[in-house]
């Protein structure tokens, strides 16, 4: 019964969205989030306990890159201060130096993964609760001390690319730019680091439902929208140094047709990229099959 609920939800999701207000948001996406991330509450006591512990090892790096948190977008700079940007993040870098995980406390890129979740919750303790999930259940070898998980992320990204649009990939390869030159910030913010926040949202809305590992082709779906540009410019790295603003629709339709023509032992690879460290070798040693 749970099941087959979740997957009305999901089916939902693809087909129609999540339903809006007048103002265009909606007000009950932290719920939708907190069921497709199987993230349940947390007490109060708790996470007011992590913030009177004071300053975590990492406060400083945080509180350096918290301003700059969706600075641009007016609806988040309203709705979320600086200051509960930290507290959220300063708690959970406390709770992981407590833990004994093989996960970093704070990375950079973590502010801007926790912004949406602040912009969407009814309370932190709930922000906090979201944010603690994604990134040690469904994440946690994009938060390793070396981003294991992100810079597999990059490899798969050229990996695909060469084999969705082997003209894009062998233009931009001769232009030395692979993946790990402009791809990394969208790899690990799951694509955040592109606005508008609003249609970051809807981009979440399905990653939750189906799988953060899709984000890869979010970001491969971002750089074929600008095929034409990309191919017809001499300095492609400028139009690929900030990506143009997100369409979620778009890209949502456009990835899932690349899913489809993938082969079966590479979609492997980009679903478990996210959470075993395993894969590293075998992205390494992979083979692109001729289509």
């Amino acid at each position: 019964m749970i099941m087959s609920s979740l997957n009305q939800l999901r089916y939902t999701i693809l087909c129609e969205g999540l339903s809006k207000s007048e103002d265009g948001s909606c007000h009950y996406r932290v719920y939708i989030w907190s069921i497709l991330l199987r993230a349940e509450p947390i007490e109060a006591n708790y996470y007011l306990q992590l913030v009177q512990k004071g300053k975590s090892k990492s406060f400083d790096k945080i509180h350096n890159d918290a301003f700059r948190t969706f600075k641009k977008d007016e609806m988040f700079s309203r709705t979320v201060s600086n200051s509960v940007l930290v507290r959220i993040l300063n708690s959970y870098a406390l709770e992981v130096e407590d833990s004994g995980l093989s996960i970093s406390p704070y990375v950079q890129g973590m502010n801007i993964l926790v912004g949406p979740f602040a912009f969407i919750s009814k309370s932190e303790p709930e922000a906090f609760a979201l944010f603690s999930k994604l990134l040690t259940k469904y994440i946690p070898m994009y938060v390793t001390p070396n981003l294991s998980g992100a810079l597999n992320g990059v490899k798969l990204v050229d990996l695909i690319l060469e084999y969705v649009d082997p003209k894009l990939f062998n233009f931009l390869k001769s232009k030395l730019l692979t993946a790990n030159i402009y791809a990394l910030p969208s790899i690990l913010t799951l694509s955040a680091c592109t606005p508008p926040l609003s249609e970051v949202l809807e981009l979440w809305d399905f990653l939750f439902s189906y799988g953060v590992h899709l984000n890869i082709f979010f970001v491969i779906s971002q750089i074929i929208l600008i095929r034409t540009e990309l191919l017809s410019s001499k300095t492609p790295m400028a139009l690929l140094r900030e990506f143009p603003k997100l369409k979620a629709k778009k890209i949502i339709k456009l990835s899932l047709s690349f899913v489809k023509i993938l082969p079966n032992e590479l979609y492997d690879l980009v679903v478990r990229h996210t959470w075993d460290g395993t894969v590293t070798s075998e992205i390494d040693k992979y083979i692109l099959p001729t289509r």
